[in-house]
């Protein structure tokens, strides 16, 4: 089948949606799919590594890491519709709201079947109403939608669900596995991974671990990952008086030797559509600790069973301060959360996750009538 996946950027460090785009794309690929992916950026090296059978196709409309001017889109939409057309693709999967609006309104009449790929919750269209009556209405020129939990799926009406299908993230259960095994480094660290933006939440991290830092003055704070927040998380790291027990390393491509490293890992995030970071930290056998209320993750943890919930409602620094007072200070519960993760999270193999694309991709094709390798 001949596939062309979208995307804003893969040139940008790090990324949730970018590492599942390029699982998909190389997986698929190897099981003998023709793949291609679209960018907006300028020619440059993927962040996470393309298999060489992939093809890029670089239309450098944006700098990565930063919104797409409109003017500069708006010039380029010949460009968009010239290497769809060039692609020659089955389907088209966009991942992303700001990629799929702009590509379905760019390739309008002249697209294969779109597919969308959300991969944020609805709480962050709450403030945004212009922005949720767009992807609402650019909705309609899709196929199919998928969103990588059913909570997502729930939030759509019930018009719109009949066409929206739950295609879960994929965790290398492979890698991530050897990592269960590993004792965690000493001194202990406290360990958070994903991009430095608001709905990550890591400056509320910052003053629940300094709240709690002068009674574990042998635990460190990792937060890895990058972005726009940069200068304000540095700023309260400063604040903190802590030095070097907070660290800042940036984004990294080997995430599983961070979590081998951690004896906890925190994820502060106000919403999150699947919680990526928390399969991973359950594949790696790592005690975590989340915010309840965040249906991404909240649907991957059991509270007290393979990791700790705490409210979300109310002073959220003091109930994930005293969250990570309970575990710093416990460490057979940690080792009894951190031994239920792996098991917790097999259905998001990367093989099991590639056969449920490969089965979406034959219904909708069966369903069009459409024919192909």
């Amino acid at each position: 089948m001949r596939l062309l996946f979208a995307i804003k950027s893969l040139n940008v460090d790090g990324g949730g949606a970018e590492r599942v785009l390029v699982d998909v794309a190389n997986g698929l690929s190897a099981r003998g799919h023709e793949a291609a992916v679209l960018t907006f950026d300028s020619p440059g090296a993927s962040f996470y590594a393309l298999n060489e059978k992939v093809k890029r196709l670089d239309l450098g409309l944006g700098t990565p890491g930063r919104p797409t001017p409109r003017l500069g889109f708006l010039k380029g939409m010949g460009r968009v519709r010239h290497a769809v057309r060039e692609a020659n693709a089955e389907f088209m999967i966009a991942f992303m709201h700001s990629t799929y609006v702009p590509v379905a309104v760019a390739t309008l009449g002249c697209s294969p079947p779109l597919i969308f790929s959300e991969h944020i919750d609805a709480e962050h269209y709450r403030t945004r109403p212009l922005q949720r009556a767009i992807v609402r209405l650019a909705s309609r020129l899709a196929v199919a939608k998928t969103v990588p939990s059913e909570p997502l799926r729930a939030e759509h009406s019930d018009g719109e669900r009949r066409r929206v299908h739950v295609m879960p993230n994929a965790v290398d259960l492979h890698v991530f596995g050897r990592v269960a095994g590993h004792p965690p480094s000493q001194p202990p660290i406290l360990l958070s991974v994903g991009r430095f933006m608001a709905q990550k939440n890591h400056e509320e991290l910052i003053a629940a671990f300094a709240r709690v830092a002068p009674r574990f003055p042998d635990w460190g704070l990792r937060i890895v990952g990058d972005g726009e927040l940069r200068p304000q998380l540095e700023a309260a790291s400063a604040r903190t008086g802590l030095g070097d027990r907070i660290e800042l390393p940036g984004a990294t491509r080997d995430v599983a030797a961070e979590y081998a490293r951690a004896s906890i890992v925190a994820l502060p995030s106000l919403y999150e559509s699947f919680g990526l970071v928390a399969a991973e930290a359950l594949a790696s056998g790592r005690a975590l600790v989340a915010f309840d209320r965040c249906l991404g993750i909240a649907e991957l943890v059991r509270d007290g069973e393979n990791g700790l919930l705490v409210a979300s409602s109310g002073d959220r620094v003091a109930h994930l301060a005293a969250g990570l007072e309970r575990l710093m200070g416990d460490a057979e519960l940690r080792r009894r959360l951190a031994a239920a993760g792996p098991s917790s999270v097999q259905r998001y193999s990367i093989g099991r996750v590639l056969d449920e694309w490969e089965s979406l991709l034959e219904r909708l094709r069966q369903r069009r009538g459409t024919s192909g390798s």
